[in-house]
């Protein structure tokens, strides 16, 4: 699709059902248009943006959509049998209760969208990206999978799939009552409406899922992460949700108040100091500033997380994974970060005197103006890591890894440096005359 073409300003648009049938609109910024029951049979609307638009209950049989922009739409109800949805973004929409019989839906971005009641017999999925997407009773027989991605997508009883295909093989997971998915990853799928009642769902990374009317009454949400899921209208009577996350983005019904239920709100400058948080999924969460001192974090997961200017003093966090983590100018003076994964994280300017790091995993991270006096770096990987100025004095580097670090003006003053290596390591402006080699 060659996005110069599209129109700059989209086009307004506000027609029903009837029998109008539109001009060609290939290629048109239609975002956010109401199109709700309009008649778009054989409509020409190949590469246009229909993203946001309302399409619910139009009539869109054999229209071309090849390469079409309808991510975030609602098409609920419509009706596009036979129609052509090539390449097309439906990332993220709401097609529930479709008809797509025998529609070309191969190679199209389904991520995330809600396909809960859809007729999609014989329609064409080959190679199109199915992750996250709700199939709750979707009717799927006959139709082309080869290909078809379905890491994440749910599907419950009632749904149909073709001869031959196992869904629990290709990553796809049954949903139902008392179901027992610990640890699951559902980030960004729609559960809207699904019966979770009594479900096991501790620990699960339920970041961005749509939840909206989603029974879980006397669900196990413990240290489930729901941050930014969108909530509204679920049944929580009973859900147990101690020591679960969620944030600022985390939509909730009027009244609702999770802290109440023993959950832990993420916030920029939020208080969680001295607090249990074990196994906690923390992934993207933004907590700068926040005061996490003598908290424990063993096996975290923090990937992405931002922890800017951060209080981490004397904080637990062996075993956790902070791979990418923000970091800048946080305080961990103290802290335990045995066998941590800070691949490609930024520590500038850091304060890490005398940290626990042994055996962590510091690969390409960014450690530039870090202070690491005393600390203890025992077999830990710093290959490629960025050393600049960093202050190592007194550190305990046996074994560890410094292969084509940067280490340029670091002080290793009394620095344990036996075993390391070294090899292709910048070591200029660096003085190692006290530095203990052997």
């Amino acid at each position: 699709m060659n996005s110069e073409s599209i129109s700059q300003e989209p086009i307004s648009l506000d027609f029903k059902s009837g029998n109008f049938v539109p001009a060609d609109l290939e290629q048109e910024n239609l975002i956010g248009a109401n199109l709700r029951g309009a008649y778009l049979r054989d409509a020409k609307l190949a590469g246009a943006d229909l993203s946001e638009a309302n399409i619910s209950y139009a009539d869109m049989i054999a229209a071309n959509l090849a390469g079409a922009n309808l991510s975030g739409a609602d098409i609920s109800e419509a009706t596009l049998n036979l129609a052509n949805l090539s390449e097309a973004n439906l990332s993220g929409s709401n097609l529930r209760g479709a008809n797509l019989v025998g529609t070309n839906l191969s190679d199209a971005d389904l991520r995330g969208a809600n396909l809960r009641m859809a007729n999609l017999i014989g329609a064409d999925l080959s190679g199109a990206n199915l992750n996250g997407a709700n199939l709750s009773g979707a009717d799927l027989s006959e139709a082309n999978l080869q290909g078809t991605i379905l890491q994440k997508a749910i599907y419950d009883l009632r749904t149909r799939f073709c001869d031959g295909l196992d869904p629990n093989k290709n990553g796809a997971y049954w949903i139902t009552s008392n179901v027992s998915l610990p640890g699951v990853n559902l980030s960004g799928v729609d559960l809207s409406g699904v019966n979770l009642k009594r479900a096991d769902l501790r620990g699960a990374n339920l970041r961005q899922a749509k939840l909206v009317e989603t029974n879980l009454e006397h669900s196990n949400l413990f240290r489930a992460n729901l941050s930014g899921a969108d909530l509204r209208g679920a049944a929580l009577k009973g859900a147990i949700l101690q020591k679960a996350v969620y944030d600022t983005k985390t939509l909730l019904s009027q009244g609702i108040d999770l802290t109440l239920a023993g959950a832990y709100r993420i916030a920029p400058k939020v208080s969680l100091s001295e607090l249990n948080l074990t196994g906690v999924d923390l992934s993207g969460a933004e907590l700068r500033g926040a005061d996490l001192s003598e908290t424990n974090l063993a096996k975290a997961e923090m990937i992405n997380v931002d922890l800017t200017k951060a209080n981490l003093r004397k904080a637990y966090m062996e075993n956790a994974n902070m791979k990418g983590a923000d970091l800048r100018w946080a305080d961990i003076i103290g802290g335990v970060l045995n066998q941590v994964n800070l691949n490609n994280a930024d520590l500038r300017w850091v304060d890490l005197t005398r940290a626990d790091l042994r055996g962590s995993n510091l690969k390409s991270a960014d450690l530039r103006q870090a202070d690491l006096t005393g600390a203890s770096l025992n077999h830990v990987n710093l290959s490629d890591a960025d050393l600049r100025g960093v202050d190592l004095s007194r550190a305990d580097l046996r074994g560890a890894d410094l292969t084509g670090a940067d280490l340029r003006g670091a002080d290793l003053t009394r620095a344990n440096l036996r075993w390391a290596k070294l090899d292709g390591a910048n070591l200029t402006d660096v003085d190692l005359s006290t530095a203990v080699q052997k």
